[in-house]
């Protein structure tokens, strides 16, 4: 028989882990803060260890991770911290697969820490009627990560981020918050503390080897 519970973790979700109305796992709170940034697809062949792995990547690139999870997280376990994957939350998706997003990457980064990775919630949002869960799962006072990537090619998509940004620092009051890719200005005279990494998703150009490096403030 077709055991379905695999597919869908369901196995390893714990409701007196989760919160809200549906039930999103809770992240516990990681103060870490690498040096370094490598993405996920570069992490599986680096022995870099000394590294924080990220998933600011497309979505088909670690989805992998969802399917066979326990392939992956004991290589994750070597490196200083993870930031858990970051499903995209695209505004014309159906508000069920924005939902499932947001739990897929906060069930994996609690599965990694229960394995013994450090892990640093990744916080991303859509438009404002994603509010209500897309914030959850994270501890108040908790170091966070985000991406730019993506979100400054349209006066609406900044909009978008920074209406989310601003309402996360409202709900979350973050303890600090890691930026993957070009720091707005409007995010740098925020009562905030902001650790930022440069975009190396066209790292090969550059022989970077998918490799970003904390950006002096």
């Amino acid at each position: 028989m077709f055991d379905y519970t695999n597919i869908l973790n369901l196995h390893e979700f714990q409701i007196e882990c989760s919160e809200g109305r549906y039930n999103i796992p809770i992240i516990k709170t990681e103060k870490f803060i690498p040096d370094k940034l490598i993405d996920f697809c570069h992490s599986l062949r680096s022995t870099q260890f000394s590294s924080g792995v990220h998933f600011f990547l497309d979505d088909y690139r670690f989805e992998r991770i969802w399917r066979l999870p326990w392939r992956y997280i004991p290589h994750l376990r070597n490196f200083d911290v993870v930031l858990s994957p970051d499903f995209s939350l695209y505004t014309d998706m159906p508000q069920a697969m924005k939902i499932w997003n947001v739990y897929r990457s906060r069930l994996l980064g609690q599965m990694m820490q229960r394995a013994g990775c450090r892990v640093i919630p990744t916080v991303s949002w859509a438009y404002v009627d994603s509010f209500d869960y897309c914030f959850e799962g994270i501890i108040h006072g908790s170091v966070v990560a985000v991406s730019t990537v993506g979100t400054m090619y349209s006066k609406e998509c900044r909009k978008i981020f920074l209406r989310g940004f601003e309402t996360m620092i409202e709900k979350l009051n973050p303890d600090k918050i890691i930026v993957y890719g070009k720091v707005p200005d409007e995010l740098k005279s925020g009562n905030y503390e902001i650790i930022s990494f440069s975009n190396t998703s066209m790292a090969w150009k550059y022989g970077h080897r998918g490799v970003s490096y904390k950006e002096k403030q």
